[in-house]
């Protein structure tokens, strides 16, 4: 499929599925709740559509590019809002269910597009009297996909569309959830409880939210106990700041906003950096909502600024339930029966540390990934992958999942070329 037919049907794709959300969003209550989640999904879905539209009129490659990644954004949104509208319990989840289906299509698609079509450039005419100079032929072009490579990927909360962008990318995908995410059982959840009372008593000066789903389940442990109209009140008297469009989408589904948004690549090196151009943080008190794990060299960095820190943890990462296939994968990986292997989140590869120092393979898992290619979404999970002293090979411009396997596909045979022949995985 071209580029122009690639446009073509992501805008009837993206047409459609305004029309469905509309549809939809008929005949749901009309709660406070709802209509809180009803605006923007409305919006992004229509948005989404204008913007899948334009690409087919894209006057430049920047052009196009810009509009794709407006889009994808919109895709994402749709997504987030959907989720939510299905937790919210609207009796309509099978027409949920079936947009978040077509929804996932159209990011696997967008994820694919290229630029549009270009002219064919006109013959050159042949010059009779120009010497024919006896010349090497050049080499074969790489692929420009992954063509049949083996890619492995720990993707825990996206693996079915992980596994889809593989493929469409020529790619044989291996999946294997290494993260179980656990919500922290409200009896053992002191910290949150003690930020709400700190919270309601405007003994909070900055809130940072590091995460949409960390944020969602902080906001519904603490109306537990308070109600949400005094959890906003006490919001609009605190700096808030989220790391990414994520943390802010749940805010603005409260009918808030948030003071501060920190840009990409979302690190907390980046949300350090965005409240030091801000304002000094000295003598204010700050929560950080976290995420898994605890980030104490961001905690220390604050501190060292004098500032007031403590955690409010919502979730912990665990291994999963059945470890049986991640140790599956790790001796295909020791094998030399993969050839990438791609790293979307710091904590799976902690994980897959923890197994392999059990199985006493830790160095023997490093010096088979030096064999690979591997590439990290960006530079959180680059700095997880060098802490346990394992390559990085490639980073996306974007920390996105799918740019990730759109720009990795594209450039791992050059990558894999450029290696040592000694560090080349056998094919």
């Amino acid at each position: 499929m071209n580029g122009s037919e690639q446009t073509d049907q992501l805008r009837n794709k993206t047409k459609q599925f305004a029309i469905g959300i509309l549809k939809l969003c008929g005949p749901l209550p009309k709660t406070p709740e709802i209509l809180a989640i009803q605006t923007p999904l409305v919006k992004a879905a229509t948005t989404l559509a204008a913007n899948c539209r334009a690409l087919a009129r894209a006057w430049s490659e920047d052009d196009f590019h810009h509009n794709r990644n407006l889009a994808s954004g919109d895709a994402d949104d749709c997504v987030f809002w959907l989720e939510l509208l299905a937790a919210a319990g609207t009796e309509q989840d099978h027409p949920i269910q079936a947009l978040l289906e077509e929804i996932a299509e159209i990011v696997a698609l967008l994820s694919i597009c290229g630029e549009p079509d270009k002219p064919t450039p006109s013959p050159q005419p042949d010059n009779p009297q120009a010497p024919q100079a006896t010349t090497t032929p050049p080499p074969p072009p790489l692929p420009s996909d992954f063509h049949g490579l083996r890619v492995l990927s720990f993707e825990s909360r996206m693996p079915t569309e992980m596994a889809r962008l593989i493929k469409r990318y020529g790619g044989e995908p291996l999946v294997v959830p290494a993260l179980r995410e656990i919500p922290i059982p409200l009896q053992d959840n002191g910290a949150v409880f003690r930020f709400g009372v700190k919270l309601i008593l405007h003994q909070v000066d900055i809130l940072i939210l590091m995460t949409g789903v960390g944020a969602k389940a902080l906001f519904e442990v603490l109306q537990t106990r308070y109600p949400l109209a005094e959890i906003i009140e006490a919001l609009k008297k605190t700096i808030v700041v989220t790391r990414g469009p994520k943390p802010l989408a749940v805010l603005k589904a409260m009918g808030m906003d948030a003071n501060i948004t920190v840009p990409e690549p979302n690190t907390w090196h980046d949300v350090i950096a965005t409240l030091d151009y801000y304002r000094p943080v000295q003598g204010l008190r700050i929560a950080i909502q976290e995420y898994g794990v605890s980030k104490p060299e961001m905690i220390e960095d604050l501190k060292k600024r004098g500032a007031e820190v403590f955690s409010v943890p919502v979730y912990r990462w665990a291994l999963p339930e059945d470890t049986g296939p991640l140790e599956a994968a790790i001796a295909e990986v020791l094998n030399g029966q993969l050839d990438a292997v791609l790293i979307t989140n710091a904590a799976q590869i902690d994980h897959v540390m923890q197994l392999a120092e059990q199985k006493n393979m830790a160095q023997p898992f490093r010096d088979a990934c030096r064999r690979m290619l591997v590439a990290s979404i960006g530079p959180t999970a680059s700095e997880g992958l060098k802490h346990h002293d394992l390559p990085v090979n490639f980073e996306p411009s974007h920390p996105k999942m799918g740019i990730l396997v759109k720009e990795f596909s594209e450039q791992c045979h050059a990558l894999r070329q450029a290696k040592p022949a000694q560090q080349q995985a056998p094919r």
